[in-house]
């Protein structure tokens, strides 16, 4: 077993897993990048509150895409050519249509709840915070129309095309944020991620015959992504809520806090993000075929395998990241040291937050096998059920500790379920009820 899973990471796999990395390094040192221009303090802390919002809704309706869009065009494969292609703009169609909807349904709202769920922020400035919820919400659009086409790719066995569009955006996203004034508005840095977005989609590698299109398929093909999306959406609600409840109560610890918890969390998300690209996708693509052929014996083993060694795999990846920034402080480059030593001074927050990593990477791989057995309701309730309990545990952490206790109770939070996966995937072993439709749901993902 141990074997078969290993030598799912050949050299097949070494470009795409390089290229997930650089364009996971990429998203990091924009966010540092964001950091310099605006310092670690109330204005960072404001530009940050106000991209939560946002972030949150859109990655709540379309964060489940890479999960179902490619077996779902697999299948379309399957039945012609004609019906892939169709498939591929029929969803970039509704993913525009429905994030425009989003936008204007939720502008308003988002505005007028923004200054009552962030008080602290006593500066709030109501006109840059609708000026960086509106860019920020195109990018949210744009990166959702990315997801599509990258999935596209995917099932199209191409998937170092897909890495390699991402690696271009983020570049002209980094070269745009460099050329920013630091005095600029806040809704100027969402905007680099806007362009970045635009030529990562525009660039022409989707190969000969998509530009092909069948009537009549529109609402069949959407009705069948609700279908596939709303359970994985409802399992990954807390997930993706996670954010906003993280912000509004970073922003009840000092100057900064909110900002510096932002970077921390969403360096363990992206540690987790490249163990996945690299490790757990390919793992799971043998989990399913053992599924079929062996049954629930073979998957509680291999799940484990696959569990073990991620966790073992993202904490390397978080010590050599360490081990990068204290090189970069070593240099001794006196504006990079001293932003660094921003960062350095929350080293406990940092500590604190491995447990969320831990979390994250078990209920990854156990979910994973339970969709894979299409159990995704049980999934869903086993996250929903944990859920406000971990919300619990952040609220005292924060009142008690300020920033490290939050980040202790987002640990134990996400401790708490990957434990509940582990649960819910025995309990379904225990009914006796064998795997089926394994090949079915190879991606789904963190």
């Amino acid at each position: 077993m141990k074997q078969r899973l290993a030598g799912q990471i050949g050299t097949n796999h070494l470009a795409p897993l390089f290229f997930s990395g650089v364009n996971t390094l990429a998203s990091v040192v924009f966010q540092l990048g964001v950091m310099y221009k605006l310092g670690i303090g109330a204005r960072s802390d404001l530009y940050y509150a106000s991209i939560v919002m946002p972030l949150t809704m859109f990655t709540l309706a379309f964060g489940a895409l890479n999960n179902v869009l490619i077996p779902m065009f697999v299948q379309a494969r399957a039945k012609t050519d004609d019906c892939e292609a169709t498939a591929l703009w029929n969803c970039l169609l509704g993913t525009f249509g429905g994030g425009a909807l989003l936008l204007v349904a939720f502008y308003y709202p988002i505005v007028w709840v923004f200054p009552r769920l962030f008080h602290k922020l006593t500066w709030i400035d109501l006109r840059q915070v609708g000026g960086v919820v509106v860019v920020y919400s195109v990018y949210q659009i744009l990166f959702s129309a990315g997801c599509v086409k990258n999935c596209y790719l995917f099932a199209q066995e191409r998937p170092v095309s897909a890495q390699l569009s991402a690696f271009w955006g983020w570049l002209l996203s980094l070269v745009m944020l460099v050329r920013l004034h630091s005095g600029a508005q806040l809704s100027d840095i969402p905007m680099c991620l806007v362009w970045g977005n635009v030529l990562a989609l525009v660039i022409p590698n989707f190969g000969k015959g998509v530009f092909r299109y069948q009537r009549g398929l529109f609402w069949t093909q959407m009705t069948s992504l609700r279908d596939r999306n709303l359970p994985l959406i409802g399992g990954g609600a807390p997930g993706k809520i996670e954010p906003l409840f993280d912000g509004v109560l970073a922003s009840f610890c000092p100057e900064g806090s909110l900002t510096i918890y932002y970077f921390f969390s969403r360096v363990m998300l992206n540690v987790v993000t490249v163990t996945f690209a690299g490790y757990m996708q390919p793992a799971q693509k043998a989990l399913a075929d053992l599924g079929d052929a062996q049954g629930g014996a073979a998957l509680r083993r291999g799940t484990r395998h696959v569990a073990v060694w991620s966790t073992l795999v993202s904490l390397a990846l978080v010590a050599i990241g360490c081990g990068g920034a204290i090189t970069v402080y070593s240099v001794g480059i006196r504006s990079i040291q001293r932003y660094v030593q921003y960062i350095a001074d929350d080293w406990l927050t940092f500590l604190l937050l491995m447990g969320y990593v831990v979390g994250m990477v078990v209920y990854v791989a156990y979910s994973n096998t339970l969709n894979i057995m299409r159990e995704e309701r049980r999934c869903m309730w086993a996250s929903l059920a944990v859920f406000p309990v971990g919300l619990l545990c952040k609220f005292i952490g924060a009142y008690l500790y300020k920033l490290p206790g939050l980040a202790l109770g987002t640990s134990v939070s996400w401790l708490m379920l990957g434990g509940a996966m582990v649960l819910a995937f025995s309990w379904r072993l225990r009914t006796g009820r064998p795997a089926s439709g394994g090949g079915e749901l190879l991606n789904v993902g963190a």
